[in-house]
């Protein structure tokens, strides 16, 4: 793959001195004693003395989890000192149980064994030499992997993960040694057991230090942070930057201490929510002391502070699709006394309110002026591979006001993969994740979530994967499989209903306009069963892509009774125009790469459907890298000075092995999607994501809205992300979790 290719297509399996230990409290610890799989605990650690680095609890003694996160790991005793605890990462099995102790789910030799433990290291310094020790061990033939991760390790988020492989099954010390980047201030300590063995594990781990060695040896100068200048159409520089400004002679504005935000009366029902959130997102941010929510008479004239209004939004200059689009759109009237937000709707408004939060972040004040702001993309997300390791409620929650914060509007889960399945379900229970420290979501809160989601303009789509991506569900339900469990045997009617009967239930329990229903990577469509299926009703010429297309304009027939439209991926479609049986338009296709035998996106374009991306050079998996050179398929993936880059168009796709290309701004690519997938299942902990995450995540935004750049090149974009931040309300790290118990 060239440089600009970022995962490779192909299947998605694949201080200073001594550490200061402090024992947590007893109120942390008997949290921590709550938690399951993953826990961030994240009060803050033990003081430091001196400017030593921290860890919280490095040799487990307080008998929990406190002070970092972990995935299918439990405590064990003795610890490495023959007293005490230790970490145990992966799942345990009894004897040749398939099965792991505490579990529901028949998961031996394959990635789900997987489990890790993490702690921050904080109170680090930049350019500093420091040495990690632990003690490690193994069992089962398998490979545990310990060491230290540097997100910054060099300028513009090039991570490290300077770690050693231990296959030993006795207590084995190992040292690393790691140089901090130029803007370094916090480590991540982790402990992961890597590669199975013919056992599955599991390994363990003990006794974390971390000790400062010196001054690094050639010291890295950081990145500049000017953040004075305004943006290129001389408005504050924001995420994503403002479509046009025309400035006025005259003041500028900000706000008092005391901040009004109002909404006329005819309005309040629809607009009282969201001026509500404005008003305590500003004093979050701390751009004010207070502010309260004022309703005003329809005619009243503009009183101090921000009128929340909606109404026609001019957008003559603006193309056709973003003229559609005219809800999302808004218009800023600023003067010295006030501004006044006009929304094409509510969601208009709001996102209008965010430009003025974030320009006050950014400048201190705004000019006087106009602003006019639009989009020409309905769909401006992120995706998240919640279907290979769980994520908890907060940390969604998070990324939703995240999203909201720059303007995005999509939050993909995948729910459904070959390592089971994330979310309560009546029609396949046995195959919801219960497995011990890992971790699903009810009904009950995924309904919170959809309507948590909503009130910050943003919409969930649930991606279930099928006939493929199904390794354990057919172990789970071998009934429904096709000769080798390769898939589903679709041919059947039984089993065509079924599946249709499940992403029924999880368009239903989402309460999603959209499901999404996988379709990638299935190498058995020309099975002898399906075959003879497809050319009963297709014809004797029909092909086993001719029966895929069957299945999905089925399933998209039983989510069109319920209203809702059909996602899927494009890698299986290799002839989008015809064949024996075309596949339904209604059918929007998810772009990732013009992989296998798919064509450009073009072709699809070209054949009449509504197209999405989510670009395979994008994947953002979280394995770790070895170096900060490692970028393919590891969380280095894409480095956003190539985003920046390659990708700064939102109709810029995957070649796949080939470089990225363009399609025309006036077809029906509608939007993309940035992609979180986790190969490893579990490794990063949810605030080493969120850390890495931030950068990539704005500079799609900044692509994804489809705004001039308000600066030349990412190196000038950075200061102003670090400064802009995340969303106000934004809680890093989460404190407690409930969730799957871990193995005791």
């Amino acid at each position: 793959m060239t440089q600009n290719s970022g995962r490779q297509p192909g299947p998605r399996s694949t201080k200073r001195r001594e550490t200061v230990s402090r024992r947590a409290s007893a109120t942390a610890a008997a949290l921590a004693l709550c938690a399951g799989l993953l826990t961030a605990l994240g009060g803050s650690p033990a003081s430091a003395e001196g400017g030593q680095p921290v860890m919280s609890d490095p040799g487990f003694e307080s008998g929990t989890f406190d002070g970092g996160q972990y995935y299918h790991a439990s405590l064990v005793a003795p610890g490495a000192s023959g007293s005490g605890h230790a970490a145990q990462v992966g799942l345990a099995y009894d004897g040749d149980s398939r099965t792991p102790k505490g579990g529901n789910l028949p998961v031996r030799g394959t990635g789900v064994s997987r489990g890790m433990v993490n702690k921050p290291i904080r109170h680090v310094e930049p350019n500093t030499v420091y040495e990690f020790t632990a003690k490690v061990r193994a069992s089962g033939g398998a490979s545990v992997r310990v060491g230290v991760f540097d997100a910054e390790s060099v300028a513009y988020y090039r991570g490290a993960a300077h770690y050693v492989d231990v296959t030993d099954a006795a207590w084995t010390t190992v040292k690393r040694t790691v140089t901090t980047g130029p803007r370094t201030k916090e480590l991540n300590a982790f402990c992961f057991l890597n590669e199975l063995g013919s056992g599955s594990g599991p390994g363990y781990c003990d006794d974390f230090t971390i000790r400062e060695v010196g001054p690094a040896e050639d010291p890295a100068p950081a990145p500049g942070g000017d953040t004075r200048s305004p943006g290129a159409n001389g408005f504050p520089v924001t995420v994503p930057a403002v479509q046009s400004f025309a400035r006025r002679e005259g003041g500028s504005w900000r706000p008092q201490a005391d901040l009004t935000v109002s909404v006329r009366r005819g309005q309040a029902a629809a607009l009282r929510g969201d001026a509500e959130r404005v008003a305590e997102e500003f004093v979050e941010a701390k751009l004010v002391r207070t502010a309260t929510v004022r309703v005003v008479n329809n005619h009243a004239s503009v009183p101090r502070g921000i009128l929340l209004t909606t109404g026609g939004v001019d957008l003559s200059a603006a193309p056709a699709k973003a003229r559609a689009l005219e809800s999302q759109a808004y218009r800023l009237d600023i003067d010295e006394d006030a501004v006044v937000v006009t929304g094409g709707s509510g969601t208009g408004a709001y996102y209008g309110a965010q430009t003025v939060l974030q320009a006050l972040r950014s400048a201190g004040r705004l000019p006087g002026g106009v602003v006019t702001d639009w989009t020409d993309q309905a769909f401006r997300g992120l995706q998240v591979d919640s279907g290979r390791r769980y994520y908890s409620i907060s940390w969604l929650k998070n990324q939703i006001k995240d999203l909201a914060y720059s303007k995005m509007n999509y939050l993909q889960l995948r729910v459904k993969d070959d390592q089971g399945l994330r979310v309560e379900s009546a029609v396949a229970p046995e195959l919801v994740d219960r497995l011990p420290a890992g971790g699903s979501w009810t009904k009950a809160e995924i309904a919170d979530l959809v309507a948590f989601a909503r009130r910050y303009h943003v919409t969930i789509v649930p991606e279930i994967d099928v006939p493929g991506h199904s390794s354990l569900d057919l172990q789970v339900y071998p009934q429904y499989a096709l000769p080798g469990n390769t898939g589903y045997d679709y041919s059947r009617a039984d089993v065509r209903e079924r599946l249709a009967r499940w992403v029924r239930e999880i368009g239903a329990t989402f309460d999603a306009p959209y499901v999404h229903v996988g379709g990638d990577e299935f190498f058995d469509a020309d099975n002898p069963r399906l075959l003879s299926w497809v050319r009963g009703f297709a014809g004797p010429e029909a092909t086993g892509e001719d029966g895929y297309k069957a299945l999905f304009n089925y399933l998209s027939g039983e989510l069109a009774k319920d209203d809702r439209g059909t996602w899927m991926w494009n890698d299986m479609i290799s002839d989008p125009a015809g064949g024996a049986v075309r596949l339904s338009r209604d059918i929007t296709i998810d772009y990732w790469a013009e992989i296998y035998d798919a064509p450009p996106a073009n072709a699809y374009l070209d054949a009449g459907f509504t197209l999405i991306g989510s670009s395979s050079d994008l994947y953002h998996d979280l394995w770790p890298p070895l170096t900060a050179d490692n970028k393919n398929n590891t969380i280095n993936q894409p480095w956003p000075t190539d985003q920046w880059t390659a990708y700064g168009s939102p109709y810029v796709y995957s070649g796949g092995w080939g470089a990225p290309y363009s399609v025309p701004a006036e077809s029906d690519s509608v939007g993309q999607f940035f992609p979180i997938w986790d190969d490893p299942h579990g490794w990063a902990p949810e605030y080493v994501l969120t850390q890495t995450l931030l950068p990539r995540l704005r500079a799609h935004a900044q692509s994804v809205w489809n705004s001039p750049d308000p600066v030349r090149d990412f190196a000038s974009f950075d200061p102003y992300l670090r400064k802009l931040g995340h969303a106000p309300g934004f809680r890093q790290p989460v404190e407690s979790l409930e969730l799957n118990p871990p193995q005791r």
